[in-house]
């Protein structure tokens, strides 16, 4: 047999009565949204001081690399500004294409 949810609501309440238990339905959820909002805004605060900590070991690392092999850098550098420069050269030229 199917039952229905009637948050407490009958069919003899007064507005007063139905307003009062709307109120405290709205009161309910608004705790459950804050008590949810809190816990997002925690694992946000974890996720952004790992993508932190990362930044900083991955930019140590670089200029490490830099200081140690400027011309291997240099030339990796220039080999992928060729790469991007090539993909968006053959880009332009299927835009134009069309």
């Amino acid at each position: 047999m199917a039952t229905m949810r009637t948050n407490g609501f009958k069919g003899n309440d007064t507005a007063e009565d139905l307003a009062g238990k709307v109120a405290e339905n709205m009161t309910d959820f608004t705790d459950k949204a804050r008590r949810a909002m809190h816990g997002a805004s925690e694992i946000a605060g974890d996720v952004a001081s790992k993508a932190v900590h990362g930044g900083k070991v991955a930019t140590k690392f670089v200029v490490k690399e830099v200081r140690e092999h400027p011309l291997r850098t240099l030339a990796i550098g220039a080999a992928v500004g060729a790469v991007v420069a090539a993909v968006i050269m053959l880009r332009n030229r299927s835009h134009d294409e069309e």
